[in-house]
């Protein structure tokens, strides 16, 4: 057991080294505004999902999705490339961000790491590879290559089938996704989730963007729950073609009774939520930290 730790203090040393760097990096003042243009681009990216959808249930024969439509339809637009590009550079702002409160938690500095906290940032290293992998398609895009929009959700759920277990595995992971969800709702309804704002934000405005953050919370809380939904469907259906991501949701929404309501309902969310990033953007207090 003591040779085996011996080969460890390596791998501590590097560890502090990095957060040392990372604490260093945090607080200068040109990292701290590419993390907010890092969360004025997912505002931005959410308002055109917003819109998207929005248009998607206004007119028929349009197409509803997420991120891989937005970025598909931006492709085919003619400054589609220039708004590709910031998508792409400020979504890694925003990763940068999400990277630092995976590995130092600085809200939260002085606290014992529990268990809630581990599953806390366990959602904070997710969500920084969902927006690096968006910001990388965006790039692939904006420099001229070609991006294969499939659905990996439906590719899972048929690896899954093969096997005795998978079935109940992609039961599990749906109603794992519909807790996180629910926890997205929570937040919301309880202001948790909500950033703290600068003292010089006006108090009517602060009240104005609560709001749009609390609905854009709950938004993005039902839609977790519509994905996890769909992906207990196909388990129990064993049905990849029902399993999807959230564009995959979207877009079978659409042919359901009283689809154009909920895809309505959605798009509005979003935008909330697209204008409370934006605002978050300008305002939000970042945490003072010490080494």
């Amino acid at each position: 057991m003591l040779k085996f730790r011996q080969y460890l203090w390596p791998l501590k040393f590097i560890s502090r080294l990095g957060q040392r760097y990372l604490y260093h990096l945090f607080r200068k003042v040109w990292v701290q505004r590419y993390m907010r243009f890092g969360h004025g681009t997912k505002g931005f990216l959410y308002g055109l999902i917003g819109l998207i959808t929005l248009r998607g249930a206004i007119f028929e024969g349009q197409p509803v999705g997420g991120s891989d439509i937005v970025l598909g339809t931006l492709d085919d637009r003619a400054f589609g490339t220039l708004l590709l590009a910031i998508l792409a550079v400020g979504l890694v702002g925003y990763a940068l961000w999400r990277l630092i409160q995976l590995l130092l938690d600085p809200e939260h500095p002085m606290e014992q790491l529990s268990a809630r906290q581990i599953l806390q940032r366990c959602g904070y290293g997710f969500s920084c590879l969902t927006y690096l992998g968006i910001g990388y398609t965006a790039g692939r895009l904006a420099i001229g290559l070609t991006v294969d929009f499939e659905d990996t959700i439906e590719e899972v759920a048929e690896a899954l089938f093969e096997v005795a277990i998978g079935p109940w595995a992609l039961f599990a992971s749906g109603a794992s996704v519909i807790l996180v969800g629910l926890v997205y709702v929570y937040g919301a309804y309880s202001g948790k989730f909500i950033n703290e704002f600068q003292p010089s934000m006006y108090f009517a405005v602060k009240n104005v963007t609560v709001f749009m953050g609390k609905l854009g919370f709950t938004t993005r809380g039902v839609s977790f729950i519509l994905v996890g939904s769909y992906l207990m469907k196909a388990a129990y259906l064993l049905d990849k073609e029902t399993a999807g991501g959230f564009g995959e949701v979207l877009d079978r929404l659409d042919s359901q009774p009283f689809g154009k309501v909920w895809l309505t309902a959605i798009a509005f969310g979003f935008l909330a939520y697209a204008a409370y990033m934006v605002m978050a953007a300008f305002y939000r207090r970042f945490p003072c930290v010490k080494n």
